[in-house]
């Protein structure tokens, strides 16, 4: 009975849900020893100085917590004819397991040939197959792997682009990976994606900087050239516009401009002045107002005190900066202008302008562009100290002629006097009437009129008159020392005049009635000289008139064979005067010079 009843009694068998549990079971501790192998595998990877040296270790720890026998970490390349290729790039086997690397067949697949698979894999989704799949002529054949009998493979993707696959073989046994234990495995593809991720970015970063270095460094050799010719030229150059125009031809070749040009504040002329032009590569005359006042214009009060360089839009701009400069802008098409102040001594000495015909405000960034506003900057400088020197020559020579004049020429008048004198006390020459009488009486006149001469010389040669009483007093001194008793009266008229020139304009000016004096006494046979400040609304006038003989010929002429009106015309230039002359046979000859009144 109890046989029959054990016979009929089905067998005990676990039931389904404990099967299930069992397998649930399993498949959370190969999840829990996969996440906890990532977890390792992650710290690996960024503690890595080397990543790609670092992953066949990571694939390791990975494969041996998947309980597989192959990890291959497979990377995209383009083949010999451009075909996709998937080509091993590490991997990690167990004891016994051949790798891929061994198998030249094995180690790269053409992505044609399984294209099923790699659309799958290329948009994202993992690919799992057993051995039963892998029969010849399927669409995995060639991407199985040696003697592989389940196989799960799981894209990686870096910034949204498919980079490769790692690979997950089973060599040994056939063993299903479920939606968990697969999941586990992406996450594990997704640590090494990231890895290599940040290699790229590394790289990125080391390429980019090597390629700016580079840059810089050809950029460095380019200024340095740039530097050396234009040293090479400051040394031999010795006019500003000729080098100013060499450094502007650089810097629009250079940075393709359009036109630059050179502002330099001429102190003597008190006015902002071009030095140089350069349009279409080539140096040529502005077609727009080549000065403007220091003082008072809208350049001084925009630019006047700039201290680093600036980008102007020509597109917002509207402001009328230099007269003509605007439409000459609109007439090129130009787009922007970098201006940079010549700053020396903390005190701007000029300007460095370039037109583009492009948004140019990278170029403010420019090296070479700072080395070349160096260079401009210290021409100006050099031409200022060499004008100087030239100066004080000048100045120097000039002491030393009036001190020959006064020790030599002087002097000897003055002894020619004192012997008339002793002459005249002779019996035979104090008779009045006399021809020897008359005669000691024309030399006397004579030697006085040559001492008078040589004294006006030496006065006029003087260095310092204006320096210290100011030239009002200097020109009333001029009239009293040229005024002869009997002879040429000379006057001055402008009582209370003071005119705020600057010591070095004002001593122009007294050298100009100097001249303009000296010349009315030694040729015009005046009976007056008239020298005259008068104070206009904005101006000032200086004017030297006699009521001489007047000239006979065209001034043109008399300036062609003697030094005196050139030199006052080149005077009255050089500090920014206005010089005329006028002159008629028997009506006398008025020289004047008119300056500009300095703002408040």
């Amino acid at each position: 009975m109890n046989a029959n009843l054990a016979l009929l009694e089905p067998e005990v068998k676990p039931a389904p849900h404990a099967e299930d549990l069992s397998r649930a079971n399993e498949s959370l501790q190969a999840r829990e020893r996969l996440l906890t192998a990532t977890a390792r595998a992650s710290r690996l990877l960024l503690q890595a100085q080397d990543v790609r040296a670092a992953i066949p270790d990571v694939l390791g720890i990975i494969g041996e917590a998947a309980h597989v026998d192959r990890v291959s970490l497979m990377r995209t390349r383009t083949g010999p004819g451009g075909e996709p290729w998937l080509v091993v790039a590490s991997e990690w086997t167990a004891e016994g397991v051949p790798p891929h690397s061994q198998d030249t067949i094995k180690c790269s697949c053409d992505e044609r040939h399984f294209a099923t698979v790699c659309a799958e894999l290329r948009a994202g989704r993992s690919v799992c197959f057993s051995k039963s799949e892998m029969t010849s002529g399927s669409n995995v054949t060639g991407i199985e792997g040696a003697g592989t009998q389940t196989k799960a493979i799981v894209p990686i993707f870096v910034a949204g682009e498919f980079i490769g696959v790692v690979g997950f073989d089973n060599t040994r046994q056939h063993r299903a990976i479920d939606a968990a234990e697969l999941a586990a495995l992406e996450t594990a593809a997704g640590v090494i994606g990231a890895a290599l991720h940040r290699e790229r970015l590394v790289d990125d970063v080391r390429r980019e900087r090597e390629h700016a270095a580079e840059e810089r460094v050809a950029e460095l050799a380019k200024t340095n050239a740039v530097i050396r010719g234009n040293l090479e030229r400051l040394a031999g150059e010795t006019e500003l516009h000729s080098f100013m125009g060499h450094v502007l031809l650089e810097a629009t070749r250079q940075f393709d401009a359009i036109s630059g040009a050179v502002i330099v504040r001429k102190d003597s002329l008190q006015e902002w002045r071009i030095a140089a032009h350069v349009r279409d590569g080539q140096v040529a005359q502005p077609s727009y107002t080549v000065s403007v006042p220091l003082a008072g214009s809208g350049f001084t009060a925009r630019f006047g005190n700039l201290a680093e360089s600036v980008y102007l839009d020509l597109g917002t701009e509207t402001t009328e900066i230099w007269p003509g400069l605007l439409a000459f802008h609109r007439n090129e098409n130009a787009r922007g202008v970098v201006i940079c102040p010549l700053v020396f001594g903390g005190t701007s000495v000029g300007f460095l302008a370039l037109t583009f015909p492009r948004p140019a405000s990278e170029v403010l960034n420019s090296g070479l562009l700072v080395a070349l506003v160096h260079q401009a900057t210290l021409a100006v400088q050099l031409t200022r100290l060499a004008y100087s020197a030239k100066e004080t020559a000048v100045l120097m020579e000039r002491t030393r002629i009036g001190q020959e004049i006064h020790d030599g020429l002087a002097q000897a008048f003055t002894g020619i006097l004192l012997q008339l004198g002793a002459v005249e006390e002779f019996p035979s020459c104090r008779k009045r009437g006399s021809e020897l009488a008359q005669t000691l009486t024309r030399i006397r006149d004579l030697a006085r009129d040559g001492l008078s001469e040589a004294r006006r010389s030496v006065m006029a040669l003087k260095v310092d008159q204006t320096r210290r009483p100011g030239l009002e007093l200097a020109l009333r001194q001029l009239a009293d020392r040229s005024t002869v008793p009997g002879s040429i009266t000379c006057t001055f008229e402008g009582s209370g005049i003071a005119t705020g020139l600057r010591p070095e304009h004002e001593h122009e000016l007294l050298r100009i009635a100097q001249e303009a004096v000296s010349n009315a006494m030694r040729h015009a046979r005046p009976q007056a000289v008239r020298i005259n400040m008068i104070d206009d609304a904005s101006h000032w006038i200086m004017s030297v008139a006699d009521d001489g003989i007047g000239m006979q010929q065209p001034t043109e002429l008399y300036a062609r064979d003697g030094f005196g009106l050139t030199s006052m015309r080149q005077r009255a230039g050089a500090i920014g005067g206005e010089w005329h002359i006028d002159s008629q046979p028997g009506k006398g000859t008025r020289i004047s010079v008119r300056m500009l009144k300095p703002a408040a």
